[in-house]
């Protein structure tokens, strides 16, 4: 088979831009991911750099450039961009296809995911971390990833999708496959049982439509009145898949392990459970601070940009985390102000491809965040945390996060 989207080799490069740096690799010793990006700012590497590791990609550092990438998808498309590089990769829809031909599948789920929309599901949000909260109460101990952050959303997709609770730890390895393993043939494999499960899903609900995303989907008709390709359908379902559980799991992990840290922080969420408008603005805050994913865009022909050459199918991550503390951008960027009026952080990206599902991932944050502080008094990280258990990526974050409360 002919590979259409490799990278070419990085001859292209000048040498003072070259850096060896592996996003996926955390060092002994680093208890937070993140650290890894900022450490290549305090070191001073070029804004835009090239690395070699993981099938060779560029890197922006600069909040600048890496709106303009997330912008101007003429040169940085997301159209078969995966980091390192597989082939053939799943065109998810509409996030890996460029305008104007993802406009019909984004007109499609906006709608589902406007501010109104994620509102009416708030009672179904509060239920459903209730449920998981309750229990956890009287232990007066978890592990955050397992008992609540991994569960709650992904709880949460299978009730928009219409599938039973009882597939959740089915859909919970599924998921961490997809954003964990490096390995190809693990990843191949692991696609492949995704689209398996998309594929009955859709068909199921091909034959008995309900009140829910997926019925939505595969009942919906294109302009001349025809269902839509099946690879269409699968694709967005794949996309709603992967996009909607670890970026909000890691989010999670990331706001806790921050207010178990923090006391002051967890007071000020507390004295703001009844002012919500206070309470989004503190979230926003550290969504900013705790922007989890980086992204990949890959460059659609030749160019120069910013004086560095770009050639074509060269890959380009867009570390959030990074942009979001930038000096020029934002003021005194490295302190957290749960009070920041204005915030032009970059966590759900800018332009065509901003995520759709942004009001319903704020949502989640919210009404987690809301419940818990109503049924967990002070709460503080475990001193007993297991080695080993960060991660790098697309997605950051934590295996395991252990706090410890008070039983009252």
């Amino acid at each position: 088979m002919t590979l259409q989207f490799q990278p070419p080799p990085p001859d292209h490069v000048a040498p003072e831009r070259m850096v060896e740096f592996d996003f996926f690799h955390i060092p002994p010793g680093v208890g937070d991911p993140a650290e890894i990006w900022h450490d290549l700012v305090r070191r001073g590497v070029p804004e835009i750099f090239y690395t070699p590791r993981n099938g060779g990609h560029w890197v922006f550092l600069d909040y600048a450039d890496i709106v303009e990438a997330y912008r101007d998808y003429s040169i940085f498309s997301t159209y078969q961009t995966p980091v390192p590089p597989i082939e053939p990769f799943p065109v998810v829809q509409p996030q890996a296809v460029d305008p104007p031909a993802h406009n019909t599948f984004r007109r499609l789920l906006a709608p589902m995911f406007t501010p109104i929309a994620v509102r009416g599901m708030t009672d179904e949000l509060r239920r459903r971390a209730d449920q998981l909260i309750e229990p956890l109460a009287e232990r007066g101990h978890c592990d955050f990833i397992g008992d609540f952050a991994e569960r709650f959303p992904t709880g949460t997709f299978l009730y928009l999708f219409g599938l039973p609770e009882s597939r959740l730890d089915e859909f919970l390895a599924l998921a961490n496959t997809f954003f964990r393993s490096t390995d190809p043939a693990a990843r191949a494999g692991n696609i492949t049982a995704i689209y398996a499960v998309l594929d009955q899903l859709f068909r199921d609900k091909q034959a008995n439509p309900g009140d829910d995303i997926a019925s939505a989907i595969v009942t919906a008709r294109n302009e001349a009145g025809e269902p839509h390709d099946w690879t269409d359908v699968l694709n967005c379902g794949f996309l709603l898949f992967v996009a909607g559980l670890d970026t909000v799991t890691n989010t999670l992990a990331y706001i806790w392990r921050y207010l178990a840290t923090t006391p002051a922080a967890q007071q000020h969420f507390r004295d703001q459970l009844d002012d919500p408008d206070a309470f989004l603005r503190a979230i926003e805050e550290l969504m900013r601070i705790n922007a989890v994913s980086n992204l990949f865009r890959r460059v659609t022909h030749d160019c120069e940009f910013r004086g560095v050459q770009l050639r074509r199918n060269d890959r380009v991550v867009l570390p959030n985390t990074v942009a979001n503390r930038d000096p020029r951008v934002f003021a005194d960027p490295q302190t957290i102000d749960l009070d920041r009026a204005v915030n032009v952080h970059v966590t759900f990206g800018v332009g065509p491809h901003r995520c759709v599902g942004s009001h319903l991932a704020k949502r989640e944050v919210m009404v987690a965040l809301q419940e818990w502080l109503r049924r967990i008094p002070p709460f503080e990280l475990d001193p007993d945390q297991p080695a080993g258990s960060v991660f790098g990526g697309s997605v950051m974050g934590f295996t395991s996060l252990r706090l410890r409360w008070d039983r009252r």
